[in-house]
């Protein structure tokens, strides 16, 4: 596995710039199992081979993320109820047991957050979660909506309380939930640490806590919803998406697309267990018409490059309001 300091470096080198942001140097940590994978990527990614043909007078074809031509993927979002929990518990027993073992690890999949070496890096870890906050709150003002009018913030996948922290100094009250009871066990003991007292936590086990929920003036989750099978994002956003007060607002990321990706809920059920962090897609059709249905409309949404291996996978970030 390629370190955050190997990659920063090929983007010095090879880009002649610096990351985006500390998710794209995570997914690529994950991506490059050697400095020769590392380098591969990068020579073939279009920002180079468009460098490249600057440099040299001779334009390139290059192949950009998420081509147009590509087709359509065979997704089943919708299943019995029945069916939804099963999928719902497979992945919460997934969770809790990555909450027993490498609860920080889980989170943000770089080595340097394994159990064992955790302790000398854990600044680093929760400072990265300020990152993510300052995004949510910037695209919040870009697209004209003062965060100073919102109050109650559900944040969907807290895990260790990594953004919680920075997301509890900008809304007055925090609804943090997990799926995880070992993970939010941890968030809320590093939070009472630091004094912050106006979070409420939520162990999510089964998928109808959701429906709990008080009515919200935002919500905020990312990379979170694409661990679950499409099914259960569909679900889960619709719910989400109906406890929005009018004019409440919900930052989402979820990834869209990925070529050769299919889903059908009875295959997944009667497949063993990964036992690693699952990766799931729901198409942006569904996202819009689940939108659609719970009376939202999408101020923005971003191609964010949070899954890597952007010409063949694609992750957006919305950023959903209620009518």
């Amino acid at each position: 596995m390629s370190t955050p300091e190997q990659v920063t470096l090929a983007y010095q080198l090879f880009l002649g710039r610096e990351p985006e942001n500390a998710d794209v140097v995570n997914n690529l940590c994950q991506t490059a199992q050697t400095p020769q994978q590392l380098r591969d990527i990068f020579l073939k990614s279009p920002e180079f081979i468009q460098r490249m043909g600057e440099v040299l007078g001779k334009p390139q074809a290059i192949r950009h993320r998420h081509p147009f031509h590509l087709p359509q993927i065979p997704v089943e979002t919708e299943v019995s109820d029945e069916a939804l929990s099963q999928m719902f518990e497979r992945i919460h027993q997934e969770w809790e047991h990555l909450g027993a073992t490498e609860p920080y690890w889980s989170v943000v999949t770089q080595p340097q957050y394994y159990q064992a070496e955790f302790a000398s890096h854990s600044e680093q870890f929760y400072t990265s979660g300020k990152y993510s906050a300052d995004v949510f709150l910037a695209t919040l003002r870009r697209c004209g909506v003062n965060p100073a009018q919102l109050e109650t913030c559900l944040e969907v996948g807290c895990g260790v309380g990594r953004v919680s922290w920075a997301l509890a100094a900008a809304f007055k009250q925090i609804i943090a939930a997990d799926i995880s009871k070992h993970h939010l066990d941890l968030a809320e003991n590093y939070l009472r640490a630091k004094g912050l007292h106006n979070i409420e936590y939520q162990h999510w086990q089964t998928v109808q806590a959701i429906r709990l929920l008080p009515q919200l003036d935002a919500i905020f989750s990312v990379i979170t919803l694409q661990h679950n099978p499409p099914p259960v994002m569909a679900w889960m956003l619709r719910e989400l998406l109906g406890q929005l007060r009018p004019g409440g607002v919900a930052c989402i990321q979820l990834p869209t697309y990925r070529n050769g990706y299919m889903f059908e809920g009875e295959r997944y059920l009667n497949s063993p267990p990964s036992k690693t962090l699952e990766m799931h897609f729901l198409p942006q059709q569904d996202v819009f018409l689940i939108m659609t249905e719970a009376g939202c409309r999408c101020l923005e949404v971003r191609e964010d490059g949070m899954v890597g291996a952007e010409d063949q996978m694609l992750s957006n970030t919305f950023l959903f309001q209620r009518a």
